[in-house]
């Protein structure tokens, strides 16, 4: 064995890498509280970009055509409730969802929109900016900062992509670990799932290795950033816990078996849909199985930035998220994992009420639209109201991070939990109010 092995040797196996996304060495270190009791996960679906909530989830079918827009509206299983028609294998299983009707918040940017969705934090600008080290950490990095120690499975994962907007703002703030420091980052798995070479991390062992040959690379790896890295301390204690996590997800076999979606039948992958987002929410909820508790599910480039040609643009992509969500939900229900297993489907914020001239919809924070699922939350409800064109909160509004304050109480994490950034300054998990209407236990 060759003592110039460095840090990353080991996170050479099988081709894995845990630094994806990592930016600047901080690590605020490992907090002494307990991870909560609770065995409840969550899948995060971020339609990034702002889907319009008139042709999704709260359509307005006794408006002027300029506020309909180009889609009828359908009846779901739920008495007296509609959803666009796109929206077919959704209205389906009504019956089991939670639609807010009345989130809002202040900004129009997509960058501040995602941020706060994902954080709660309002204190940024209303404009583009890439990720920064002092930025609130999202719901991922928060779990892993509240574990005591490096799990055998990660605890929280993002895929199929990092949130990004090539050019000026690629890397988006809300996803990382922000002011707790990188090595909190969840783990990225890239790639798409419905391609036929998909095998993200390439997790196995190499020929010829065992896993008493990678215990003692382990060992002397530590042995030598002992001797050679005195003055690291900070650096070597995010390198330590990526390091561990890597040998376990290597000798590990539970997420690498997650990720093969070859083992699911063809019928199950059928229903979710042949393509990237129906095979990467089957991965989600493989990951959740596994013991993943919390995946992110994270679309790319705006994909539902619909400025003009929305009729043709959605008449693409809002059947496969449809059929995707429906699946996931049904699948989950079907396996009695519903009640463990908190799904959130939400944009950053919705589109205008009136149809632009280009045949679209702009950007709209004012009032919107977030479904959950699972997690112990009500089925079958419908909460708050906007107003007769979409506009406007006509009924109980809610913040994202009443979203969040209540994604953790399900978690059985208690929202005003302290988190202590690298100065030791206390922040709570969220500065939301757990929306006791829509939790059922």
């Amino acid at each position: 064995m060759h003592a110039a092995m460095n840090r990353r040797e080991v996170l050479r196996i099988g081709g894995l890498s845990l630094f994806a996304g990592m930016t600047g060495l901080g690590n605020a270190g490992w907090t002494n509280q307990p991870l909560a009791s609770s065995h409840r996960k969550c899948i995060f679906i971020m339609l990034q970009g702002g889907p319009s909530h008139i042709d999704l989830w709260d359509p307005k079918p006794r408006a002027p055509s300029e506020v309909r827009g180009p889609f009828r509206t359908i009846k779901t299983n739920l008495p007296g409730v509609e959803f666009g028609e796109l929206m077919s294998q959704s209205a389906q299983i009504a019956d089991r969802l939670t639609v807010i009707r009345s989130m809002t918040h202040k900004f129009t940017n997509h960058i501040a929109g995602t941020y706060i969705t994902l954080t709660g934090s309002d204190n940024q600008q209303d404009r583009d900016r890439e990720a920064h080290s002092d930025d609130f950490p999202g719901p991922g990095a928060v779990l892993n900062y509240l574990h005591p120690e490096p799990p055998k499975v990660p605890l929280s994962v993002s895929l199929p992509n990092w949130l990004s907007i090539p050019g000026p703002s690629n890397r988006m703030p809300g996803q990382y670990a922000g002011f707790l420091g990188s090595s909190h980052n969840p783990l990225l798995v890239e790639g798409d799932p419905n391609a036929q070479d998909y095998n993200p991390l390439s997790l196995g062992l190499t020929n010829g290795m065992t896993r008493h040959r990678l215990d003692d690379r382990l060992n002397l790896l530590k042995q030598l950033d002992r001797t050679a890295h005195q003055l690291e301390q900070e650096l070597n204690e995010s390198h330590d816990r990526l390091r561990e996590c890597a040998f376990d997800l290597v000798v590990d076999g539970r997420v690498r078996e997650a990720l093969d979606v070859s083992r699911e039948p063809a019928a199950v992958r059928d229903a979710y849909g042949r393509n990237k987002m129906g095979q990467s929410l089957l991965v989600a909820r493989r990951l959740t199985e596994a013991g993943v508790r919390y995946v992110a599910y994270n679309e790319f480039n705006q994909a539902w930035d619909t400025h003009g040609g929305l009729d043709g643009r959605y008449q693409d992509i809002v059947p496969k998220m449809d059929q995707a969500f429906a699946a996931l939900v049904q699948d989950l229900d079907k396996r009695n994992l519903l009640d463990e297993t908190l799904v959130v489907n939400t944009g950053e914020f919705g589109r205008t009420p009136v149809m632009n001239d280009l045949a679209g919809r702009d950007h709209w924070p004012n009032v919107y639209s977030t479904v959950l699922a699972g997690g112990g939350i009500h089925r079958g409800l419908i909460l708050g109201a906007s107003d007769w064109k979409g506009g406007e909160v006509a009924d109980r509004p809610v913040a994202p991070a009443d979203v969040l304050a209540t994604l953790w109480n399900q978690l059985g994490i208690d929202p005003k939990t302290t988190m202590r950034d690298r100065l030791n300054r206390p922040f709570p998990v969220s500065n939301g109010t757990v929306i006791r209407d829509i939790v059922a236990s």
